[in-house]
C-alpha cells in the first residue's frame, strides 16, 4: 500500500521534479505542503489533486462535448471530498486505467461556474441555502430551465469543528471563536464549508472581522486539519474522516448532502457513464463504509 505522507525527496520523485524546485514551490505557496517538526511533509492525495487541478487550468474553456479527447478523459471540479478523491485515485484507476481523470478542487460555487462554462463533465457541491434550509437544489435556479444539470447524490457526510485533542484553548461552539487566543483556519470563498461557516457566524451574530484567522484560507479539508495539527491554527471546519485520520478532536455540527451535478448531455459520454457505474459497485460501497462520517443511503440516486 502506498504511504500517504511523503518527505520532500519522495515528493520530488513522485512529481519528477528537482528537490530545489519542490522547496521553491512550497515556499511560494504554489505547492501544498506542511512543515511538521521542522521538516516539510507532503500528502500524496494533495499532490495528486495539485497535478490534476493544474492540468484542468491548462484546458481553458473549450466546449468539452466537441473535444475528441473527452472519450478518454474525465474532468471533475467543485468541492473537495475525501471519498470522491479516493474513487478517482484508487477505484476508477484500477477498474479503468486507460481513463485519464482530472479533479480540480475549486469549491462548490466555482464548480457550478465550471459546469456553465463547459470546463468540467460533472462537479461536486455541498451548498447550504439558509433561506430554504436545503442543500444544493436552490442553487440550480441560476441555470436556464432547459440547461439545468441533473443532481445525483454521492453521499451524506458529517461536517464539524476540528481541534487538537489537548491543545489550548478549549473550544466547543461557534461563539468560542471570540475567545482570546483562538485562531481560525478558514476555507476559500465559494466553498460549501465557507458558506456553512458564514451562516453559523451570522446566526450567532459574530463579526468575522473580529475573528482571528478568518482571512487565512486554504483549499481542502486536509489542509485545514494539517494547519491545526502543526499548531498554525486552533480550530477549523472539516469533515470527520480527515479529523480522525490526523488524530484531531471532532465536534460534529451537521450532516450535509454532497451531490454531483452533471449536464444531461454529458451522460452519453463514455467516461461519465463509467464513473456513474462505479457508484453502484460493491467496491465503491466498501470504500465508503470504511470512512467515518459518511452515509450512503441515497448514493447514485437522481434527486432532481
Amino acid at each position: 500500500m502506498e504511504k500517504e505522507m511523503l518527505t520532500a525527496k519522495e515528493a520530488a520523485e513522485y512529481l519528477n521534479l528537482n528537490d530545489k524546485i519542490i522547496y521553491r514551490l512550497v515556499r511560494e505557496g504554489r505547492l501544498p505542503g506542511a512543515r511538521i517538526t521542522g521538516k516539510w511533509t507532503f500528502s500524496r492525495f494533495q499532490l495528486r489533486e495539485w497535478i490534476e487541478s493544474h492540468s484542468l487550468k491548462e484546458i481553458g474553456s473549450f466546449p468539452l462535448r466537441s473535444e475528441p479527447r473527452t472519450e478518454t478523459a474525465l474532468f471533475i471540479a467543485g468541492s473537495d471530498d475525501l471519498l470522491l478523491g479516493r474513487v478517482l485515485a484508487q477505484i476508477l484507476h484500477a477498474e479503468c486505467p486507460e481513463l485519464l481523470t482530472f479533479y480540480a478542487t475549486l469549491g462548490s460555487l466555482e464548480g457550478i461556474r465550471a459546469i456553465k462554462e463547459g470546463t468540467a463533465h460533472l462537479v461536486g457541491v455541498h451548498l447550504y441555502h439558509p433561506q430554504s434550509g436545503q442543500y444544493n437544489l436552490p442553487y440550480l435556479g441560476s441555470f436556464p430551465p432547459k440547461e439545468r444539470p441533473l443532481m445525483v447524490n454521492l453521499a451524506y457526510r458529517t461536517q464539524g469543528w476540528m481541534v487538537r485533542p489537548k491543545g489550548p484553548p478549549a473550544f466547543g461552539v461557534t461563539a468560542d471563536l471570540f475567545q482570546p487566543g483562538i485562531r481560525l483556519i478558514n476555507r476559500e470563498r465559494g466553498s460549501g464549508t465557507r458558506v456553512l461557516l458564514d451562516y453559523l457566524m451570522a446566526k450567532d451574530g459574530i463579526d468575522s472581522q473580529k475573528v482571528a484567522g478568518y482571512a487565512n484560507e486554504v483549499y481542502t479539508h486536509l489542509e485545514v486539519g494539517l494547519a491545526i495539527l502543526k499548531g498554525d491554527a486552533d480550530v477549523g471546519l472539516g469533515i470527520q474522516p480527515v479529523a480522525e485520520s490526523l488524530g484531531l478532536r471532532f465536534l460534529p455540527i451537521t450532516t450535509e448532502r454532497y451531490d454531483l451535478l452533471v449536464p444531461q448531455g454529458n451522460l452519453s459520454l463514455t467516461p461519465v457513464r463509467i464513473f456513474f457505474n462505479l457508484l453502484h459497485s460493491g467496491r465503491f460501497l466498501k470504500e465508503a463504509r470504511a470512512l467515518p462520517g459518511y452515509d450512503m443511503r441515497d448514493s447514485g440516486k437522481i434527486l432532481h
